[in-house]
């Protein structure tokens, strides 16, 4: 395991449309912080209902909450389809393409710093990104990185649950927890779609080598609010 993972990637952005400077520059600073409730609830997650792990879209309602749909990449390489019903008036946030480190409490102290987590989780590779909604490519898909001035995310703690999707205990990861983690990538998220059925698609590559993500969501968004 070594706590080095990666995923797709994330950009709160409130409209497909470009937005003023001072608005992107609200949204990239908001960016890091969603990002790390992201990991969150892709890490603390048990496997069973993993929606990361999860191929046809059966948990993609794990843990939801509040005005932001979290969209899941996937562990592999691998093409993956999800169908999925969504309430209306939600962003979806979305992970392009991403790294996490995650350091464990046996860690030596060298490292366990911020420098030596953020080293470990940043982006190294070029990255390539497709996005599209509805068969419409979508703009700017490289704009909120979490790996830039004023936009890193926080360190954070991953507190790991008994059936976890890398399948540890607490005698390999001490108390199952990761601490300090951190993480970088590029991220997105598309304004509440109509009610009806959508369709969102993204490729991207590189951030980490020999990173692919090729996921498709075919969503059923719930009319009114």
């Amino acid at each position: 395991m070594r706590s080095t993972f990666t995923r797709t990637g994330i950009a709160l952005a409130l409209a497909i449309s470009a937005a003023s400077a001072a608005h992107a520059d609200i949204l990239d600073t908001l960016t890091g912080k969603v990002a790390v409730t992201w990991w969150k609830w892709a890490l603390q997650t048990p496997a069973a209902a993993n929606p990361v792990t999860d191929t046809t879209g059966a948990h993609c309602a794990q843990s939801q909450s509040g005005p932001i749909w979290f969209l899941a990449g996937t562990f592999g390489t691998d093409p993956v389809t999800r169908s999925c019903d969504i309430p209306a008036g939600k962003f979806l946030f979305i992970p392009l393409v991403n790294s996490f480190y995650g350091a464990f409490l046996s860690d030596t102290p060298e490292t366990r710093t911020e420098a030596y987590v953020r080293a470990q989780a940043a982006c190294t590779d070029p990255v390539t990104i497709t996005l599209t909604l509805d068969g419409k490519t979508i703009p700017g898909t490289k704009q909120f990185f979490t790996g830039t001035p004023g936009s890193l995310s926080p360190l954070f703690d991953i507190q790991l649950p008994v059936d976890n999707i890398y399948g540890v205990d607490a005698t390999t990861v001490p108390q199952l927890k990761l601490t300090p983690s951190s993480e970088q990538g590029y991220y997105f998220a598309l304004p509440p779609l109509p009610g009806g059925p959508h369709t969102v698609h993204w490729v991207a590559t590189g951030c980490k080598p020999g990173t692919v993500q090729d996921i498709t969501y075919k969503l059923s968004v719930k009319k009114g609010h």
